[in-house]
């Protein structure tokens, strides 16, 4: 089971690093990618996915699990507002998906 979770979180991690890379490589010309939408829904799926197998396993930490929770859904949010709007993405919009990433990665390490 082990290798399970270990699978996840490296596809959990690797979804939310293509999320991150591809508002990077958009951020020049600020036209978002469909695959950045996608990428953090993935991650956003197999954090839920992640979650509710460690909490069969074992004793998780529910606060850090909750603000993971609520920080994917609003980069989720984000990104699909940025692929509808496209070039007219509102800073605040667009400059939010790369921060709810940076943040969601952080509570992840450090709490």
């Amino acid at each position: 089971m082990s290798i399970l979770l270990s699978v996840l979180v490296a596809l959990h991690l690797i979804c939310w690093a293509v999320g991150l890379g591809t508002w990077v490589g958009a951020a020049r010309t600020r036209t978002p990618n469909p695959g950045m939408a996608h990428a953090i829904a993935g991650a956003l799926v197999l954090g839920i996915i992640l979650a509710a197998l460690v909490s069969v396993l074992g004793d998780p930490n529910h606060m850090k699990l909750g603000i993971k929770l609520l920080i994917g859904i609003a980069a989720a949010v984000l990104a699909y507002i940025a692929n509808r709007r496209r070039e007219e993405t509102p800073s605040a919009v667009w400059f939010g998906i790369p921060l709810a990433i940076i943040v969601n990665v952080f509570v992840a390490v450090l709490v």
